[in-house]
């Protein structure tokens, strides 16, 4: 009997194991990658000790984009009167495109009362891109930082941002670090556990995987919410495109390679934080999520080798996305056919369960890893928060397999539907974007055998 059950087990590993695997072993690989990268280079990673004084204090230019924002765009501008940073040299835009709420009114009663050099700026189109650039024409600070109408800064963001700016000359523009505003550890219904999740992604995401693209050079996004610039860069770039959903995604590689002959260096300064509200429902975490994934597909497209030889398309960083999150994603899609399948196959259910609960405890552990670093690399304020909630690493793989689903899904929509930033409800839009790609089929099916005939 037991002999049965090991010629099963081996069977199932070296056959139905490669599948379930591999996933889980580049996800192990790439960790350790990371995690040995960042430990051995802890000194070259930007950072800001809180004792520097800098000798010149530069004009900072902050623009605010802002859309249907009345409920956000106090807190947004208030966070940026409260700086540890001159007020008289921060200069703040305020970019209207189509709001249709009470945004102006917030804005009026904000500018009144404040010593802010706060102004605003009426666009007749839409797009958040289109606000953007507009805001970039009319700054005059020496540093550009674009922050989002639905965040707020802490009060070293910009002090820390120009000082890693002025500490490393050869940075062209940075991202800050974006976290989840949100007390955590006081609910435990099915959102919060998400938001919790939210929170843990965001820090490992800011605290390892930033750190990680900095050091190589590698930043993939310089986050829409809150990232900065160099004045004379920036308005000598193509400016934020039009073209995609991830248009910071996009300028990220255009100035990567705009600067690439000079070693311009594109960052993430992890001391200077904005913060976010966490997603209400799980409708906003998918239309999140698949802006996110079709955005990232469309740029690395965009970026990628056009070799066929997939060991050349690994050179380019676009090519490196494609094979990891595109090619890879069918590999994980096995995962909830197979393993049901498996069963009926003659494989014990035994077997079967432990399989499923190996993984479950190999991606726990993983993620535990994960936090145990970027826990270390946090502020006190940020680790007193994750303490209350490190229990949330055994939902993590939950968490994460949801999510994939909804990036799955942005992976059809980006072969099926134009770039926009309107998600519909996740069940219809991803019955759609199926029914799409099985008429395209069936018609591309009907074609060949008509030229067959």
């Amino acid at each position: 009997m037991i002999d049965m059950f090991f010629e099963r087990f081996i069977n199932f590993f070296f056959f139905w194991g490669v599948w379930m695997l591999a996933p889980l072993m580049i996800d192990i690989v790439t960790a350790f990658i990371y995690l040995f990268t960042i430990m051995i280079n802890r000194k070259k990673v930007i950072d800001v000790d809180p004792v520097d004084n800098l000798s010149f204090l530069p004009i900072v230019s902050l623009i605010v984009p802002v859309h249907n924002s009345a409920d956000t765009l106090r807190k947004c501008l208030k966070s940026i009167e409260r700086q540890n940073y001159p007020i008289n040299l921060m200069q703040v835009i305020c970019v209207n495109n189509g709001s249709n709420d009470k945004s102006f009114q917030i804005f009026s009663q904000f500018q009144q009362e404040s010593p802010l050099n706060v102004s605003w700026s009426e666009l007749d189109r839409t797009g958040k891109s289109i606000a953007l650039n507009a805001g970039l024409y009319i700054c005059e600070g020496t540093y550009i930082i674009n922050v989002d109408s639905d965040c707020h800064l802490d009060k070293d963001a910009v002090q820390n941002m120009v000082k890693a700016f002025e500490k490393e000359p050869e940075m062209v523009a940075a991202t800050g670090a974006i976290h989840i505003d949100k007390e955590l550890g006081k609910g435990y219904n099915f959102i919060d556990i998400v938001h919790y999740c939210e929170a843990i992604e965001y820090v490992v995401a800011f605290n390892i995987g930033r750190q990680y693209q900095t050091l190589t050079n590698t930043l993939f996004t310089l986050s829409g919410a809150f990232s900065a610039f160099r004045r004379d860069i920036i308005l000598n770039s193509f400016l934020y495109s039009e073209t995609t959903v991830s248009e910071d995604t996009e300028l990220t590689f255009h100035l990567r390679e705009k600067t690439k002959e000079n070693k311009g260096q594109l960052g993430c300064v992890s001391k200077s934080i904005a913060y976010v509200e966490p997603i209400t429902n799980i409708s906003k975490l998918y239309s999140q999520r698949v802006r996110w994934q079709r955005g990232q597909i469309e740029v690395a497209s965009m970026y990628s080798s056009s070799s066929k030889n997939p060991l050349q398309a690994l050179k380019a960083i676009g090519g490196r996305i494609l094979i990891s999150d595109h090619t890879l994603a069918l590999s994980r899609l096995t995962w909830t056919f197979l393993i049901p399948i498996l069963y009926f196959f003659g494989y014990p259910l035994n077997l079967v369960m432990a399989a499923v609960l190996g993984m479950l405890i190999c991606y726990s552990m993983l993620d535990l890893l994960y936090l145990t670093v970027a826990y270390a690399g946090s502020s006190i304020e940020i680790r007193k928060g994750l303490k209350k909630i490190w229990w949330v690493v055994f939902f993590l793989p939950f968490f994460r397999y949801l999510t994939y689903w909804f990036r799955f899904a942005g992976i059809i929509l980006t072969m099926t539907e134009p770039g926009t930033w309107r998600t519909e409800n996740p069940f219809t839009q991803t019955k759609k974007a199926i029914k799409s790609n099985i008429y395209f089929i069936r018609e591309k099916l009907l074609q060949k055998k008509d030229i067959s005939r």
